[in-house]
């Protein structure tokens, strides 16, 4: 006998219920993906760059060695600043570690009364897990001031390609003042860490961080190497000029680098 083209009732059923089967798996798959969204989002924004420890150190002598609280972690950043003076108008010369970590020089530059101001950085490649000694050295015996600093999400490529933009500037107060390193250019990418940097060569200041800046490190009031380092994330297109506060009659100098998040 011929069989009919008509569906029956339960033939129709069961195609209606594997159809609902399907839809149904589609949705939750639908809401896997969105979840998985959700979640690559939540890492990125996880990945902006923070501060994870400092230690800093001053003295006079042709080299200073300081050494972490805690272990650094490999990926992580070091960011090392160095003031130095002395009557020759010393500047350093180098700053390494005892991991083997290779330190680029961003910037450096020197005020009236020949203090230098300069700033290294080295991703973390060797030594994670311990707490490699960090050492900065000067061309002779000098006042020196090291202050140094690991972050968290910031790129690790090599030399000075963390860097995004930068400004400096040097002069002298009168009364206590809020003094600024200029604004930088224009930053080319949102959420980049932008670190404010001070040093003077030892006024007895109280020093202050500038507004909006999270104040790290502050190595003052002192008789020869006075320092301060700052830091806020930034968006694409900001020219984040670093600011502190510091007192009366003082040589100074001031920084702000942005360096790229991961």
């Amino acid at each position: 006998m011929r069989q009919s083209g008509r569906v029956g009732p339960a033939w129709g059923g069961t195609v209606s219920r594997v159809i609902r089967t399907c839809c149904l798996f589609l949705v939750a798959a639908l809401a896997v993906a969105t979840a998985a969204v959700g979640l690559t989002n939540a890492s990125a924004a996880s990945a902006s760059p923070s501060f994870v420890q400092q230690v800093s150190g001053r003295g006079h002598a042709g080299s200073l060695t300081v050494t972490p609280g805690s272990a650094v972690t490999a990926g992580d950043r070091m960011v090392v600043e160095v003031g130095v003076w002395n009557s020759s108008h010393v500047t350093a010369s180098s700053v390494t570690d005892s991991a083997g970590n290779s330190y680029t020089e961003l910037t450096h530059f020197t005020a009236s009364d020949g203090t230098e101001l300069s700033v290294w950085t080295a991703p973390i490649t060797a030594g994670g897990g311990t707490r490699p000694t960090i050492t900065a050295k000067a061309g002779s015996t000098a006042d020196i001031g090291v202050a140094a600093l690991e972050y968290a999400g910031l790129s690790a490529a090599a030399g000075s390609a963390v860097l995004d933009v930068q400004a400096h500037a040097t002069g002298t107060t009168g009364a206590a003042a809020t003094v600024s390193s200029g604004a930088p250019p224009a930053t080319t990418g949102s959420g980049e860490l932008a670190i404010g940097f001070y040093a003077d060569s030892g006024f007895g200041d109280t020093l202050t961080p500038g507004s909006g800046y999270t104040g790290r490190v502050t190595v003052a009031p002192t008789p020869d190497m006075e320092l301060l380092v700052e830091d806020q994330i930034v968006a694409q297109g900001a020219t984040p000029a670093a600011t502190a506060g510091t007192g009366p009659s003082t040589r100074w100098l001031m920084a702000a680098l942005v360096l790229k998040h991961a």
